[in-house]
């Protein structure tokens, strides 16, 4: 009997060890994980906007950063005041999507036809999207001769070559390109109201805008905010396709693509840009993360509608 339970602890024992094993080395990968894509790459970013092209401790970085920040034909001034006016205008539309949601959660008249008009663009290639809207927008295209028709002059180069067309041209691509992945969003939030509160609402007498003002934006409240909250965070990163339009010319660069030029193609003269990049991305953190926290509070304290 006492061998019998020496081998059944020993079994025991064994279990363990394996089990502990099993679950360390789980453990391990995204430990590993962490501290070399997460822990290791920003501690050397962070070191890295403070070395120049030998390693050594400098200040240059900063400096040429903020030069070029705060210089009237400065190149991260401009990309900065680009990426601003599109997260604005971006802003503005998020509303937007909601209506348009609605309304076709309403199922009013038309709405497959505009279901598909507004998901089409989510299942195109980029390329061929940026393909088909330039040649949409030159002046033997559809947009140049209603221009035409109705006696404006349009211009001869197209509205990429000027700088008062080009970045107002890809704004309003990316309007048209972004309304569909938000309306997703929304659309899955609408379908998780209760019919019965919008039955209740129409006995009542309840019309089409009180309904979406006291009804249907208090439910969908999370939705909205978890999605403030996202665009919040990636304010600094808005632009559109700007490789694909214009390569950065007339004036259309973003913090996007001004730091992808600065990574394969510097033509900025700087040696050690990548200590340049380092410096921006550690400004622009700074500034940014009070704005997404404030964001968040500011979030939190709107009520939440429950409902099953």
């Amino acid at each position: 009997m006492g061998r019998i339970n020496m081998v059944e602890n020993k079994k025991n024992e064994l279990r363990k060890k394996e089990k502990t094993i099993f679950l360390t080395a789980m453990l391990l990968i995204p430990i590993i994980h962490f501290l070399v894509f997460y822990l290791y790459i920003n501690l050397s970013s962070f070191t890295l906007a403070f070395q120049d092209a030998q390693g050594g401790w400098t200040l240059d970085n900063f400096e040429y950063f903020f030069k070029e920040l705060t210089a009237a034909d400065g190149s991260i001034g401009l990309a900065l005041k680009n990426t601003l006016l599109y997260f604005v205008v971006g802003l503005c539309f998020f509303p937007t999507g909601i209506i348009i949601s609605y309304f076709l959660y309403k199922k009013i008249f038309g709405y497959r036809y505009f279901r598909i008009v507004f998901y089409l663009p989510s299942i195109i290639s980029s390329m061929v999207l940026v393909t088909v809207f330039k040649e949409f927008v030159k002046p033997w295209g559809p947009v140049g001769l209603i221009f035409e028709q109705l006696g404006h002059p349009f211009p001869a180069v197209g509205l990429f070559s000027l700088e008062e067309t080009a970045t107002t041209t890809i704004i309003i691509y990316t309007i048209w390109l972004g309304l569909p992945s938000n309306m997703l969003m929304w659309g899955g939030a609408l379908t998780r109201i209760p019919q019965e509160v919008l039955e209740a609402a129409c006995i009542d007498g309840c019309g089409i805008w009180r309904e979406l003002w006291s009804i249907i934006l208090p439910l969908i409240m999370p939705t909205i905010s978890s999605l403030l909250i996202f665009s919040m965070t990636g304010f600094l990163g808005a632009g559109g396709p700007i490789l694909l339009f214009t390569g950065g010319a007339s004036g259309t660069s973003t913090l996007n693509f001004w730091m992808f030029n600065q990574v394969y193609s510097n033509k900025s003269g700087v040696e050690g840009f990548y200590g340049v990049l380092s410096a921006a991305g550690l400004f622009f953190t700074t500034i940014a993360t009070p704005i997404v926290l404030f964001v968040r509070w500011l979030a939190e304290k709107i009520p939440a509608v429950e409902y099953i």
